[in-house]
């Protein structure tokens, strides 16, 4: 004796939207595409110029004082790229340059040099008539007249200018400094330096 049972019914089919299934789509290749390109940007690498001995503000720089090192692509950095190595060497460090750091536009420059109704005239000076905590090249400076009796001026003439360089001359601390002084002013600082009636104040420091 044959049953006649019901035939089971089968579940509601679902129905998937067009657009949920395009914008599916959009949505993974656009994650792909995005997790490529960070992958592509992190695996980019240059080639850039690094400081490997140190290099005092003012100083020439060397072709010895620098390195080629390869380092990931980071577009929120701006060292110099290697190819301008040539190009470097010869210039003057604007800022001290550490072993280790990259280098930079900001960093190197021209060597200081008169500019127009600028004069450039060389000035000694002993021990007691400049800071001796370290002059550098691009200081801002005042040379100030001092006589040699013990009489004190009440306003001292003085006279603003721009240090280029700084040498040791001999075991008496004494020093010659190069400075950049206006034009019609030099005239009077060059004949006071040549009867070492000059000191020198250091007013602000150099970029």
């Amino acid at each position: 004796m044959k049953l006649n049972l019901p035939s089971p019914r089968s579940g509601p089919k679902i129905r998937r939207s067009p657009i949920m299934t395009i914008a599916g789509a959009i949505f993974v290749v656009t994650g792909a595409l995005v997790s490529a390109g960070i992958y592509s940007q992190m695996s980019t690498t240059q080639e850039v110029i690094v400081v490997i001995s140190p290099v005092a503000r003012g100083g020439q720089i060397q072709r010895s004082d620098l390195a080629i090192a390869e380092v990931s692509f980071d577009p929120l950095l701006r060292p110099i790229p290697a190819s301008q190595v040539n190009q470097i060497i010869g210039k003057y460090a604007i800022a001290d340059l550490v072993p280790g750091t990259f280098l930079t536009q900001d960093s190197v420059g021209e060597r200081l040099s008169p500019g127009e109704k600028q004069a450039q005239i060389g000035v000694a000076l002993s021990i007691g008539r400049y800071p001796d905590d370290g002059l550098m090249p691009g200081d801002q400076i005042l040379l100030v007249a001092v006589q040699s009796s013990h009489d004190i001026p009440e306003n001292p003439m003085s006279y603003v200018g721009t240090l280029v360089s700084v040498s040791p001359t001999g075991s008496n601390a004494q020093i010659t400094i190069t400075v950049l002084v206006e034009a019609s002013q030099a005239p009077t600082v060059a004949a006071l330096a040549a009867n070492n009636q000059l000191a020198l104040v250091l007013v602000s420091r150099g970029p």
